[in-house]
């Protein structure tokens, strides 16, 4: 809870100027209080001189309250816009930096659940609450001391029963914490569920279990509800004790400003100063008991936020990779996603500047993965991976994503212009992304379009074959010109001419190193290869050219014509 404070004071001059103008508005609405005394006291006296004096000083704190009011307006929405504009950039941003392991552990539910629902429980019950609480302790203080100053009896009575109006409902405090928490998990819950229910439309349609379906999402939000009413309920309690306990503060206080009145030990104009006061007085307690226990209650989700921003890897990022010059190399290099197995076993291996390398073997056997650990998708392995001699941890994110890109067989697409996917929002003119397009095998697809390259793509791409989007992502690495390209079976979804076509041109570019993944096993292009890496079970079992591996009639020469055969 405690680290969120570094986002209620990132603005501090809006923080501190937002007291200062709570302060003016309860000093002003305290004048008041004494002006209705003092009105009352004047026409009591007849004191017709006065009269004249006390409207123009009502009239100026009028105009005081309402510049203050307009100031105090401008200043909290400012500082709730800056604050939890911040706060959810960080958040998005710490989410970002997170490796590709750490992020699928989780739902992205939950980080959409985060960044939307937590955010505004935090605005709602903590950012609005604590200037409500201050404003309340400000109008409180100078009540009492103005009310000391005329009967500390007063001053003594509501200190006793004030007090007591904190220690019972904080007693329920830490179970409204608990129910805050168990709302927060709901709404991860269904927001997850949600997403997941929408993504799997075509199956839930195809599948006629839009019943079953129903009933999931309903008993989820049921849950959610449930969860809604329990902490309402508690807060309804908490507000219950603090409204009894506050009409007690304030009859107490008519009593005895009545009694010391009767007495004549005060004038009737103080007798009002007094209930007006103990207004101030009562209803800050009144208010405060709920703020706080509200403010308590958002603990459980300032430490789920909490965890989220300081729990992911820490950043080791230290070396600078302006230019990739020489090698990459795997050392001794082994990797599991869950203990039982691994995946890859003492890989050693070495990628050298501007040759080109094809990895081919079964699926499941290891080179997708042996990829990603490239792509710095995973950080927890042993054995070493180095680029230029720098530990691939250890390359700024920025560098590292200059110097290399992947495409992958499954392509993600935004819902932009064919534009705006090749060239990723970067600042390239339309006649580079044209030029590129043409390159990609692209062209056809852009003239059949009413809008060109500003055509839309739809969610996803879903207006897009399977081979239109891996020719947008294959045109992302080539206009970005990265030194080192990698191909996941980039090419599967292509026809065998149009494949062919774009590995031929990909493998005549010089100053490029490219790594390919393959089950295309193509004699006119293997051969073009300087290398090829044959895997199995998570293991490089044999390397060298297409005719060395052919030669030596093992794995790789039964794998050929096993293909060869099948096609």
């Amino acid at each position: 809870m405690k680290k969120l404070w570094k986002y209620i004071f990132k603005y501090k001059l809006l923080f501190f100027a937002r007291i200062m103008t709570i302060s003016l508005a309860a000093l002003s609405v305290i004048g008041f209080d004494f002006m209705m005394g003092f009105i009352v006291d004047i026409f009591s006296n007849g004191e017709k001189e006065k009269f004249i004096p006390i409207i123009l000083t009502s009239i100026a704190l009028i105009v005081i309250l309402f510049i203050t009011e307009y100031i105090d307006g401008y200043v909290m929405s400012s500082y709730i816009k800056n604050t939890v504009n911040y706060l959810r950039t960080d958040i998005f941003t710490k989410v970002l930096n997170k490796d590709i392991k750490d992020f699928a552990l989780d739902n992205s539910g939950k980080y959409i659940s985060i960044l939307y629902n937590d955010i505004k429980i935090i605005e709602d019950s903590l950012l609005n609450n604590i200037f409500l609480v201050i404003s309340s302790f400000i109008s409180f203080i100078i009540s009492l001391v103005f009310l000391f100053s005329i009967s500390p009896a007063i001053v003594l009575f509501i200190t006793v029963f004030g007090t007591l109006g904190f220690v019972i409902p904080n007693a329920l405090s830490k179970k409204l914490v608990i129910e805050r928490g168990n709302y927060s998990n709901n709404l991860e819950e269904i927001t997850s569920v949600t997403k997941d229910l929408f993504s799997g439309f075509e199956v839930i349609k195809g599948f006629n279990i839009g019943e079953k379906v129903n009933t999931i999402f309903k008993k989820s939000s049921n849950t959610v509800e449930t969860s809604k009413k329990k902490c309402s309920i508690l807060e309804s309690i908490i507000k219950g004790f603090s409204l009894s306990f506050s009409v007690t503060i304030y009859l107490g206080v008519l009593i005895l400003g009545g009694y010391l009145m009767y007495k004549g030990e005060i004038s009737v104009g103080t007798a009002i100063i007094i209930i007006q006061l103990s207004t101030h007085i009562v209803s800050p307690v009144k208010t405060s008991i709920s703020l706080i226990n509200q403010i308590k209650s958002v603990s459980l989700i300032a430490d789920k936020i909490d965890e989220l921003i300081y729990d992911s890897c820490e950043d080791i990022e230290k070396y600078q990779l302006p230019k990739f010059e020489s090698k990459i190399e795997f050392k001794n290099l082994s990797f599991s996603y869950t203990p039982n197995r691994k995946t890859l076993s003492n890989i050693n291996l070495t990628f050298e500047k501007n040759k080109k390398y094809a990895i081919v073997g079964e699926s499941g056997c290891g080179k997708s993965t042996l990829i990603k650990l490239l792509m710095r998708y995973y950080k927890e392995y042993d054995g070493e991976i180095l680029i230029d001699n720098k530990d691939l941890q250890e390359i700024i994110t920025h560098d590292l994503y200059k110097n290399m890109s992947m495409i992958q067989q499954n392509v993600f697409m935004f819902d932009e212009s064919i534009k705006e996917n090749v060239k990723l929002f970067a600042n390239y003119s339309d006649e580079e992304v044209l030029n590129i397009c043409e390159r990609s095998g692209l062209s056809n697809l852009i003239k059949s379009l009413p809008d060109g390259i500003n055509s839309l793509v739809g969610e996803n791409g879903n207006k897009l074959s399977g081979g239109e989007k891996q020719r947008i992502a294959i045109a992302r690495s080539l206009i970005n010109n990265t030194k080192i390209l990698i191909l996941d079976e980039s090419t599967s979804a292509l026809d065998n001419e149009t494949a062919y076509n774009l590995e031929n041109s990909l493998l005549n570019i010089d100053d490029l190193t490219l790594v390919v993944i393959t089950h295309k096993l193509i004699k006119n292009i293997l051969i073009r290869y300087d290398e090829i890496i044959v895997m199995k079970d998570g293991m490089i079992i044999e390397k060298g050219s297409f005719d060395e591996l052919i030669k030596l009639k093992k794995y790789f020469y039964s794998l050929y014509y096993l293909k060869n055969e099948e096609i």
